[in-house]
């Protein structure tokens, strides 16, 4: 579920500064690029405080703004760095360490974030915004109820804040409280009937509880939401309609898993238009391309052709009247070609054998994309596979690419695991991926781009989960109605892996053969 810091940057005027010690230039380029920034006229504003401070270099609260228009025109690494100049200036800045934190935030580091919204709360203990700030990154760090003290203290500070509603309502949501949370953003929205952010969440938590009949339509908002960021066209949206003689451009949003999850639908669309093309991901581009319903795939910088309307994959549940019962779960809905699916049997029996002590070949994932700002609580860490590792035919293969590698240095057990290929100069893609797959007798990976991908090939795949989850696992399963083999091992505890993987032990031994 998204919460939202408070988007308002803090910045500062000439007044503030004591302008006295300046050169007069200096501060008339301060005073002009803080005005261009309030027009949101980033661009211009970023060269008027950078003229300002080549003449007075060492001024925080120049350097504040300048990460603040910088951050605005995309460029979040710069934004940081240049804030972090500012904080060395001067440390005791309220607005400076606000902005740092929301840096940090936004990027998914949520650990490095905390003591700055920390050290904010506490120079400016009566500001809502940094007060919920701190509840926010709270909530995303699994302290759901610091989180709802901290938001419940800014509300007090701002009484009816439809913001501050919405993020009540997420902490609540994190921490399993359905009831509260939908209050929660009942009440934003009653305050603010247009508010995007609080449709979406709400919409979040019917999908949450299978009352897709309101929560596909509500989810919608998403679209009209700031923090949006998906394709933007000035086509019609299509609504599912005939389009028998016209052309419908699908388009990705958010991440690798929730494009191969729901790339399903496409063979229910396709009946209804004259021509299917996809944009997507580069790195689903070879996979994307087997799936026969679609006429054409391209991927960001490619030319894309003339089409008559457009849709985003996440919204075609709404489009096409999803129900929990209606869930178009047949697999698999990907297919690779044999000749591929061989070369990769090939190597996988050259490295790793049937025979006794080889009776069951399991691939494993244990962290996704670190960007994700859910990812610390979705990933487990490779030492929790110990349990399996130690079992007596069974060979772990891992499927890990790129993050997550480091922990091959230090774990004990990483002699006993298969791999494919040299983790520094591993070529495979999600293609690459999906036929070793095809070859092992079991998945085991978290809520990732790789649990999505088994399940979409209709391998076995067990997901051990968080103990509150997003909407797609929704409450109360250890199945899942979008892939018939995947089994869900949810947490008890927060955090608390072992028993998790202590259970999936024992699973193992009752589907291992003789």
């Amino acid at each position: 579920m998204a919460r939202t810091p408070s988007s308002a940057f803090s910045t500062h005027t000439a007044g503030a500064v004591g302008w006295s010690t300046f050169e007069q230039q200096a501060a008339n380029d301060f005073e002009q690029g803080t005005w261009l920034l309030s027009q949101r006229r980033f661009a211009e504003a970023e060269l008027l405080l950078r003229a300002s401070l080549g003449l007075c270099p060492d001024q925080p609260y120049a350097l504040n703004n300048l990460g603040t228009a910088v951050w605005q025109q995309g460029r979040l690494d710069e934004a940081e760095w240049i804030y972090r100049q500012a904080a060395m200036l001067c440390p005791d800045d309220f607005a400076i360490q606000n902005n740092l934190g929301n840096a940090l935030w936004r990027q998914g580091r949520l650990e490095e974030a905390l003591p700055h919204y920390r050290q904010a709360v506490a120079l400016h203990a009566d500001s809502a915004e940094a007060v919920m700030n701190l509840g926010v990154i709270l909530a995303d760090l699994g302290q759901a109820d610091e989180a709802v003290g901290c938001i419940e203290r800014a509300l007090a500070l701002r009484p009816n804040w439809p913001d501050a509603l919405d993020n009540l309502g997420t902490a609540h949501f994190r921490a399993g409280r359905w009831a509260e949370a939908l209050e929660c953003h009942d009440r934003a929205i009653a305050l603010d009937p247009n508010h995007a952010q609080a449709h979406r969440n709400r919409a979040l938590v019917w999908l949450k509880l299978g009352d897709f009949g309101r929560g596909w339509p509500e989810y919608e908002w998403r679209l009209q939401a700031p923090t949006h960021e998906g394709f933007r066209s000035q086509m019609p949206r299509w609504d599912g309609g005939d389009l028998s003689h016209g052309t419908l451009l699908l388009h990705a949003e958010q991440g690798l898993g929730d494009t191969l999850q729901m790339i399903r639908y496409v063979a229910q669309v396709r009946p209804r238009v004259g021509r299917l093309v996809l944009l997507c991901p580069r790195p689903l581009v070879r996979l994307a391309r087997l799936v026969p319903e679609l006429d054409l795939v391209v991927t960001g910088g490619e030319a894309l052709p003339a089409y008559d309307c457009h849709a985003s994959l996440m919204s075609l549940p709404a489009i096409l009247g999803t129900t929990l019962e209606t869930i178009p779960a047949r697999v698999p809905y990907l297919e690779l070609e044999a000749s591929l699916q061989r070369g990769w049997r090939t190597r996988l029996d050259h490295v790793c054998p049937p025979g006794p002590e080889t009776r069951l070949r399991i691939g494993i994932c244990w962290q996704g994309n670190p960007q994700n700002r859910v990812d610390r609580r979705r990933s487990f860490p490779l030492a929790a596979l110990e349990p399996l590792a130690a079992m007596p035919g069974v060979r772990l293969v891992t499927l890990q690419k790129a993050h997550g590698l480091d922990q091959l240095d230090t774990c004990p057990f990483a002699p006993a695991l298969t791999l494919l290929e040299n983790p520094a100069t591993d070529q495979r893609d999600l293609l690459d991926t999906a036929a070793v797959i095809q070859s092992l007798d079991l998945v085991i990976a978290p809520d990732s781009a790789l649990a999505h991908l088994t399940g979409a090939l209709g391998k076995p795949i067990w997901v051990p989960i968080a103990r509150h989850t997003e909407w797609r696992w929704l409450t109360n399963r250890n199945d899942s109605p979008w892939y018939p083999s995947m089994r869900l091992y949810h947490q008890t505890t927060p955090a608390a892996w072992e028993p998790v993987f202590q259970q999936i032990a024992e699973d193992i031994i009752s589907i291992m053969p003789s």
